[in-house]
């Protein structure tokens, strides 16, 4: 059976699977989508996993569509199937299409790469190469789903933060819950250099709670910034590294510059 065929299948003999990924905002903007096919039809076709002819199916793509059926009161839909999956590949090919049409919430999102990063035995770049996620989004979906609190990820959903702030109250809170939630809380009134400051102070004074935290962060601090040449060597290290560990290449830089400083012992 190719995958392409498209069939009409009876809204009855279909169930949405635990492997789609769209687990919030189902409903969102779904009165637009049941007018858009009311008035044009259905664009384009669910996805199910089975064979056709023997139901039941399961709803892996096109939750959304499938919904705004039911509510029309219609009584069948257009429907391509993928034949049997495992979950992980269940997993993959309804977090992709879903991420290719419409944009995911991000707790769906981080839900879904974190149990595929659980399933490929922790191992990163199997997520990258199943999904064409970068490392660095990757990391990022991963820690704030294992790491951040329910309060944290709330406000995520209802965009009053970012995903970048919610790393950085995590690693300036240094694994407290409460203070990384109230370190949150102040940040969007700090411009990005009291952001990396409160960082920095934080990860160095863990014991600190998160009024000194912030107040330290709003203090004047001087830096300096040293031009210099590397080696195609040394550059080709730098990109490596960056990669690997989701950083930007300057911090990376000024972190090995400070533990070689140190080594040699011109750093206390």
């Amino acid at each position: 059976m190719a995958e392409e065929s498209i069939y009409d299948i009876p809204i009855s003999q279909i169930k949405v699977a635990d492997t789609n990924v769209r687990h919030t905002e189902r409903d969102k903007e779904l009165d637009e989508l049941m007018a858009s096919i009311k008035k044009h039809g259905l664009l384009q076709p669910v996805v199910l996993e089975g064979e056709y002819g023997k139901p039941p199916y399961e709803l892996i793509v096109g939750q959304r569509r499938f919904l705004a059926h039911q509510k029309l009161g219609k009584t069948a839909i257009w429907a391509r199937f993928v034949g049997q999956l495992t979950d992980v590949q269940a997993t993959i090919r309804s977090l992709v299409e879903n991420m290719i049409r419409v944009e995911l919430n991000h707790a769906d999102t981080a839900h879904a790469i974190t149990q595929l990063y659980k399933e490929f035995g922790k191992d990163e770049r199997k997520v990258h190469a199943e999904t064409g996620l970068s490392i660095y989004r990757i990391r990022q979906y991963i820690d704030i789903e294992e790491r951040a609190t329910p309060k944290m990820k709330q406000k995520l959903k209802d965009k009053k933060t970012t995903p970048k702030d919610i790393q950085r109250a995590l690693r300036a809170a240094a694994g407290d819950s409460t203070k990384a939630e109230r370190l949150l809380e102040k940040m969007s009134q700090f411009t990005k250099y009291q952001k990396d400051n409160l960082v920095e102070y934080g990860e160095s004074h863990p014991k600190a709670d998160a009024e000194k935290i912030m107040q330290e962060a709003q203090k004047q601090k001087i830096e300096r910034t040293i031009m210099v040449k590397l080696s195609d060597r040394a550059q080709l290290g730098l990109k490596k590294a960056s990669f690997k560990l989701a950083m930007d290449p300057d911090e990376v830089a000024a972190h090995a510059l400070e533990d070689w400083l140190s080594k040699q012992g011109f750093i206390n």
